[in-house]
């Protein structure tokens, strides 16, 4: 006999509990993370020193910090090398026993293979005089003014107005490359002031050397940008730019020594290029971000409405 077939069962109800998650379930979770992450970093921003740091990064992303940095220090590298290399030639009048490379020796304490490399690297005062002075001044012409054309759009940017433009962008960017080799030169003048001297001219060192980095950092935006900014507002970005130009040029320092002891032992002086090409680098990053400390500074302190009059009076004036 045939078995009697079994009528089907029915399908088990599923109830909200035990039912799977929807699709669009999973997608919930990235949202509230990412509310939560804004919160976060909005607390963050209220903080004054966590904040400030977090601006000055989101301003030298959306300036594109590292495209301008790339430019002036690849200009920096074919221009104003030479200049220095011509201007200690000259300060030395063309001693023969006298190089580039003797300054670098001392100013980065670099010893043994390393020190001998790099002096081979650069001739002596006498030798390179002809060379140095027509590389220097073709240089100068075809990128030296580029880099203070490249460091005005960067201020420019930063303070959210309107680039110069015509002949007296050139004639304010001239002026500002003029003083940057005359506060690098100084700087570097007094570094070698204390070697070997007494405490007191230490002491006497250390003010002058803040005031001149001080005074270099305040007076770049009214120069390169030529408009009326308050000192009082423009005060405590260059104070903190002064700061964190003494840190990075004391790790540069230690860094490129290491730098040219690994390039030059593995390179010899093509090494020792590659090793100022890093350095270079590093010190244009440093000049863009100190654009992006500056205006992030200047519209904290200035305030809303200074920020917006600033602007307005930029855009009046690249309109004539």
């Amino acid at each position: 006999m045939n078995e009697p077939i079994e009528p089907p069962s029915e399908p088990e109800r599923v109830t909200e509990e035990d039912a799977p998650p929807k699709a669009d379930m999973p997608r919930r979770r990235p949202h509230a993370w990412i509310a939560r992450a804004q919160r976060f970093r909005a607390d963050l921003e209220q903080r004054p020193r966590i904040g400030f740091l977090l601006r000055s990064i989101r301003r030298f992303g959306q300036i594109e910090g590292k495209h301008l940095s790339l430019v002036i220090a690849m200009n920096l590298f074919v221009s104003i090398i030479p200049l220095l290399i011509l201007g200690y030639a000259f300060i030395s009048a063309f001693n023969p026993h006298r190089s580039f490379g003797n300054v670098v020796v001392h100013a980065f304490h670099l010893t043994g293979t390393t020190a001998q490399t790099v002096e081979n690297t650069f001739t002596t005062a006498s030798s390179g005089k002809s060379t140095a002075l027509s590389i220097s001044i073709i240089s100068l012409l075809i990128t030296g003014f580029d880099v203070s054309a490249t460091v005005q759009l960067a201020y420019a940017r930063a303070f959210g107005v309107t680039p110069l433009s015509g002949l007296q962008k050139y004639l304010r960017g001239a002026t500002w490359l003029g003083m940057l080799l005359a506060v690098s030169g100084g700087s570097l003048a007094l570094r070698y002031l204390v070697i070997g001297r007494p405490v007191w001219v230490l002491i006497l060192v250390i003010p002058t050397y803040l005031l001149l980095e001080f005074s270099f950092y305040i007076v770049t935006p009214r120069l390169l940008l030529d408009l009326p900014f308050a000192w009082r507002d423009l005060a405590p970005g260059a104070a903190v730019s002064t700061g964190a130009a003494i840190l990075v040029s004391a790790v540069s320092s230690f860094q490129l020594h290491r730098w040219f002891s690994a390039y030059g032992k593995a390179y010899g002086g093509f090494g020792i290029g590659l090793g100022i090409i890093a350095y270079v680098g590093l010190i244009a990053l440093f000049w863009v971000w100190v654009a992006s400390i500056m205006g992030v500074y200047w519209e904290g302190k200035a305030g809303s409405g200074a920020v917006a009059a600033m602007h307005k009076l930029s855009a009046d004036l690249a309109g004539h």
